[in-house]
């Protein structure tokens, strides 16, 4: 049925009032211009969200969901998110499958969080992407389908989404859904790692140090894996707190390796400020209590190591970094244990290439 002008006239200052008003909300939310104020943004998006404007209905639910501007209460912000949904917002979509899925403020309905998922993914929200894939994966609100899950998968991966490039790494890694392929995991757990993903560095970390059987296109490198194993360690977001685990676990493993324990402290992970043992020359350690924590391990290690070479003539760590970042006075006492001549030589930059120069 048209509208009359008059309902038409209306709808249109509605709309102009509605947008206005959202837009002066999201500036007081974000701070943009004037001093952010939750309290006085939730007012205003909550004004426009009863004019029936999508995103300040989005805006609210996740106003409530966070407890920003007022107390949090999942029940209003899932019928905010379902009302902005139901006009086609996508973000609001894959909220809401979020909260479907998960029962947060609704009753649990697999079926309804994938159908939600899914409008959300043919809007290009990527994390719906992923979310499908789990679904499919699982076989949660649909027929399990490991195809479909990695399809799904490799959706989000391809738009960049670090946790679907991770998962999308161990299906090729076991042939879930995709041909076993050990170059492909690689390539995705390296993209994901890139991004700071600690499951993702953990994965590619263990398959470089042997912890995975390999092709010819992963070589072993011991010294790469253990910095990446460090970094998953060194990771403190709740989120990633078995990974590090893991992480530390496998450092340990690999305490054997001359490559690993000059890479990174074995004990907690840390890569900067760490100190040679006193014994081997080999093993880095960030201070004493890693190293009496790890001395039991290490020991086993550090006699055999500290035999090849006399006290005093242990071989610098061969990293142009750790050379790099040596004060002048010794890079001279190493170049003198070397016999190497540096008469004459002022400039710093010349002592650290002389000594780079013999490693």
């Amino acid at each position: 049925m048209p509208l009359s002008r008059r309902d038409a006239k209306r709808r249109i200052a509605n709309a102009r009032s509605a947008e206005d008003t959202f837009s002066l909300g999201l500036r007081l939310y974000t701070g943009e211009m004037v001093p952010k104020d939750f309290v006085e943004a939730t007012q205003h998006f909550r004004a426009a969200a009863d004019l029936g404007h999508a995103l300040a209905q989005s805006m609210l639910g996740r106003s409530y969901s966070r407890g920003e501007g007022n107390d949090r209460d999942d029940e209003k912000a899932a019928h905010w998110f379902r009302l902005s949904a139901d006009q086609g917002f996508a973000v609001a979509q894959y909220d809401l499958g979020e909260r479907l899925f998960a029962g947060l403020g609704v009753a649990v309905n697999h079926v309804e969080a994938v159908r939600y998922y899914r409008l959300a993914a043919d809007q290009g929200v990527f994390q719906a992407m992923h979310n499908l894939g789990t679904c499919y994966s699982l076989g949660q609100g649909v027929q399990q389908d490991y195809y479909e899950g990695a399809r799904y998968y490799c959706l989000a991966a391809n738009m960049g989404c670090a946790r679907a490039q991770c998962v999308l790494g161990h299906r090729y890694l076991s042939g879930q859904g995709v041909l076993l392929d050990v170059g492909e995991a690689a390539r995705w757990w390296r993209l994901s790692a890139d991004q700071g993903n600690a499951g993702a560095q953990l994965s590619l970390g263990a398959l470089l140090v042997g912890d995975f059987t390999g092709d010819a296109r992963v070589p072993t490198d011991l010294r790469a894996g253990a910095k990446l194993l460090a970094s998953a360690a060194q990771c403190v977001e709740p989120q990633y707190a078995a990974a590090r685990l893991q992480a530390l676990e496998a450092l340990l493993r690999h305490a054997d390796k001359r490559e690993v324990v000059g890479a990174c402290c074995i004990g907690c992970g840390a890569t900067h400020g760490l100190k040679r043992c006193e014994k081997c020359g080999k093993a880095r350690f960030c201070g004493m209590a890693c190293m009496r924590r790890m001395w039991p391990t290490h020991k086993r290690c550090c006699k055999e190591w500290a035999a090849e070479e006399p006290p005093g003539a242990t071989k610098d760590f061969e990293d142009a970094v750790d050379v790099m970042t040596l004060p002048s006075k010794e890079l001279k006492r190493r170049l003198d244990r070397r016999k190497i001549s540096y008469a004459g030589v002022l400039e710093r930059t010349e002592l650290v290439a002389l000594l780079q120069s013999a490693i």
